[in-house]
């Protein structure tokens, strides 16, 4: 954000400067206090100011302990009781910030910048065996910190500052509320009208980006961090951590996070450390090891799309939790579930057991990819790109991983415990794991073909084929990620907006990428280039996995309206039927 100041500036008036100093203001030179000309004194009451102060009209400012130093105020904003808000010499705003994200120790830091999106920092954090490629992205995060750079900091049009202690080199914009809070210094607090931002009671932050939407409140405390669109965060204690579009982190620690779209932890036992989240769910008492005790605090979790944390869930770093496993109990053999999404990994005698493909059963799961969209409330210009498919190439191409090695497994002259990348699996589990995938695989290309290829750009082919990857909420195929490394290498990207405006076009195109994915997946079947008639096939195919695993989810939907759910309603009858109509009244009917 940066400093669009106030037109048509002019000095105050010789009768304006006398009004203002009866109504208890002062200045260090009246000459460098400028204002608009539709600006009047009457709202502006003991204040004294240095520096340069620009004030637009209608402006309130009343009860300023010590001083407004360097500072545009825009039309409508009010700024009331404040201690200090000040810019001391030439400041960044937060903007080149260095956040240790994933790592504690550093080698995946990030500098944070007022535009910075999810999967810009997610090639940063990640993609440091690409190290052109890197000093590139760095390269254009510093041209951007420059842009930014000023003596004069900016309160926003419609903005409101109020009941504040101390507020040093923060940039606050249009509408955003800042009330309450203790000290903000070096940060940039990005609000709209439509989508405004509100920083709160005794809120604490150093070296930080909020953005549009954020809601800041209640005692949290952040050290370098990057707080995105629609965010909540209130009594969080963080550091060094990056937190993407609809996460929501209360009353917990965190430390070296990469928060990737709608991470989620609400309870004060919880610490997420040193890793890469996204669509997160951390029960409660959930926590995590990043180190062994030899070589430090180095090590990092990757905990993929839709992990679920159980209540005292624990693992030890390193270890990788494939989309949407659900780990229960305490890991320490560093396990890597990736290859088998929808798992649950538990722990049974001090050891990991996997069961694949489980999660496919719970209609939890079902619940959950339904209420991520209808959570996302950011508005205006979306920043971050998020896929919310089901149904999509990244899962699909770990389903295809999954019914090979479980195949493998089966055909194996093996026990019926067996062992699997320092985790047991049973024979009964490989077997149950084996159908529930192919069902899964069958519904996934069935429905993509079915939603088929959308509207592309005249003369732009695609190619979806090959191996897909999620970053940070949005699918693509690898080969994009390759393409844009390269040209980031190559120095043909030019401008972080350059950079965002690259995977904006792949979120452009995802339908069809997709759709070019699931034809390739029914060629390696049928041997050639499908037909109608081989399409169709594989449509009613997958119309028939989906309605076998649908039948699953739907029973055990119907677990959570049995006898035992009900205990506890109706507490004070003696009647069947009035603890069955207040559960019906609470629960609703199934």
């Amino acid at each position: 954000m940066t400093n669009k100041g106030i037109r048509n500036l002019r000095p105050l008036t010789t009768e304006e400067v006398a009004r203002l100093q009866s109504q208890g203001c002062s200045a260090e030179q009246w000459e460098q206090v400028l204002v608009s000309e539709e600006f009047t004194t009457d709202h502006i009451f003991r204040c004294r100011f240095k520096g340069r102060v620009e004030i637009g009209a209608r402006v309130t400012i009343k009860d300023i302990g010590s001083y407004i130093a360097n500072y545009t105020i825009a039309n409508d904003a009010r700024i009331v009781n404040v201690g200090v808000l000040e810019v001391d010499g030439r400041c960044t705003f937060g903007n080149g910030v260095e956040v240790a994200t994933i790592n504690e120790n550093g080698g995946r830091s990030v500098k944070i910048y007022d535009t910075l999106t999810a999967q810009t920092a997610y090639v940063w954090a990640l993609y440091r065996h690409r190290p052109a490629a890197i000093a590139a992205i760095d390269a254009l995060a510093e041209a951007h910190t420059r842009s930014v750079a000023s003596t004069i900091g900016y309160v926003g049009e419609g903005a409101v500052v109020s009941d504040c202690k101390i507020i040093r080199g923060v940039n606050i914009g249009p509408a955003a509320k800042v009330v309450g809070v203790s000290i903000l210094s070096n940060g940039t607090i990005l609000s709209s009208e439509v989508s405004p931002s509100v920083v709160g009671v005794d809120v604490k932050m150093y070296d930080f980006i909020c953005c549009e939407g954020c809601h800041v409140d209640n005692s949290t405390l952040l050290h370098r961090c990057f707080v995105g669109q629609s965010v909540v965060v209130e009594n969080l204690t963080a550091s060094d951590s990056l937190m993407f579009a609809g996460s929501h982190l209360e009353n917990c620690e965190a430390c070296s996070i990469f928060a990737g779209p709608f991470t989620v932890s609400h309870h004060s036992s919880s610490l997420l450390i040193a890793g890469l989240f996204s669509f997160f769910n951390a029960g409660s008492g959930t926590n995590q090891s990043n180190h062994l005790f030899r070589t430090g605090a180095v090590h990092q979790g990757i905990h993929l799309r839709g992990t679920k944390f159980g209540s005292d869930a624990y693992t030890m770093l390193p270890c990788r939790n494939g989309a949407f496993t659900v780990i229960v109990g305490r890991h320490r053999n560093h396990a890597d579930t990736d290859d088998f999404p929808y798992s649950y990994l538990v722990e049974k005698e001090g050891a990991s057991h996997l069961m694949p493909g489980r999660n496919l059963m719970s209609y939890g799961t079902v619940r959950d990819l339904a209420k991520w969209a209808t959570r996302d409330k950011r508005k205006g210009h979306k920043r971050d790109n998020i896929n919310f498919e089901e149904c999509n190439p990244y899962v699909g191409v770990r389903f295809g991983r999954a019914i090979s090695i479980l195949q493998q497994l089966l055909a194996a002259d093996s026990p019926d415990e067996m062992n699997w990348g320092r985790m047991k699996i049973t024979r009964r589990a490989v077997a149950q794991g084996l159908e529930l995938y192919r069902a899964a695989l069958n519904k996934y290309v069935g429905t993509i073909l079915t939603e088929g290829a959308g509207e592309q750009t005249a003369g732009e082919a695609v190619c979806g084929r090959g191996h897909w990857i999620d970053c940070a909420g949005q699918f693509m195929p690898m080969a994009e990620m390759e393409r844009i490394l390269a040209a980031l290498e190559e120095g043909t990207i030019t401008s972080a907006e350059a950079l965002s405006e690259e995977f904006a076009r792949l979120k452009l195109h995802y339908q069809a990428y997709a759709y070019d994915w699931a034809l390739g997946m029914v060629a390696d079947v049928v041997g050639h280039e499908p037909t109608q008639e081989d399409l169709a096939r594989a449509i009613a195919l997958g119309e028939s996995g989906a309605a076998r695993l649908k039948g699953i989810t739907d029973a055990d939907r119907l677990r959570d309206f049995d006898e035992v759910s009900q205990v506890g309603y109706g507490v004070d009858s003696l009647e069947e039927a009035d603890r069955l109509a207040d559960f019906n009244a609470v629960r609703g009917v199934e």
